[in-house]
């Protein structure tokens, strides 16, 4: 049986698919071992079970622990090839404000932002659909660019889609909003606008999960 799990570790979420095998997207922070292991103990799922790792984007609060997850699980890491110098050397561009709001949460988080614990090389590189079978989960990751131009998400068959930045909860109003931080606003718009084609609940990077009728809300009244 499907089993998505957000999973909440602070900063920023880590999501958890069990279904035929086990994939994790994104890792979360600010985490350890010791709360890994407590939270997959929680949901009956033994580390080694893990098959896959998945980063949405190359901004370190959703790898900062890819390297330390992969030496305690045994699973590869995948990231689209546009975010594997973010991985290699734990940098990453500035990111860019398209609103007020933007503006307002990069003075909030200056000098906080979450930093790579440790590189890596990643396992997998993709740039376009890569199907997730062969990982036990019936679904598919796609290239959702416009947060950044190296952004994936994930979406199942079951129409549940894992998006990292893409829509994410207002810190102020708690609200879904789409990515107040964006390369490419244009390409951020269609990117959900495609994914709102299947999808019926969004898990995101930082808080949600968000039903359909809210992101679909939130891009109309942007």
């Amino acid at each position: 049986m499907l089993r998505i799990t957000s999973l909440k570790l602070g900063f920023a979420n880590a999501t958890l698919i069990q279904d035929q095998g086990a994939v994790l997207v994104d890792t979360g922070t600010p985490a350890s071992f010791d709360e890994y292991r407590r939270q997959f103990a929680a949901l009956q799922l033994e580390p080694q079970d893990l098959r896959l790792i998945v980063i949405t984007h190359g901004h370190a609060d959703h790898f900062s622990y890819a390297a330390e997850l992969r030496e305690f699980t045994g699973a590869p890491v995948l990231c689209h090839t546009l975010a594997v110098q973010a991985l290699r050397t734990g940098q990453y561009p500035p990111v860019q404000p398209r609103n007020e709001l933007g503006e307002s949460v990069r003075r909030m988080i200056a000098g906080q932002a979450p930093q790579a614990r440790k590189t890596l090389e990643p396992d997998l590189v993709i740039d376009g659909d890569f199907d997730l079978a062969f990982y036990g989960v019936r679904g598919k990751i796609l290239a959702t660019p416009g947060h950044s131009p190296c952004s994936l998400s994930v979406l199942l068959d079951s129409g549940e889609a894992i998006v990292g930045d893409l829509v994410v909860s207002s810190p102020f109003s708690g609200r879904a909003t789409l990515a107040y931080f964006a390369d490419d606003p244009p390409r951020l718009f269609d990117s959900i606008r495609y994914l709102l084609q299947s999808a019926h609940t969004f898990y995101s990077g930082h808080g949600g999960p968000f039903r359909a009728a809210e992101v679909a809300a939130a891009l109309s009244s942007d």
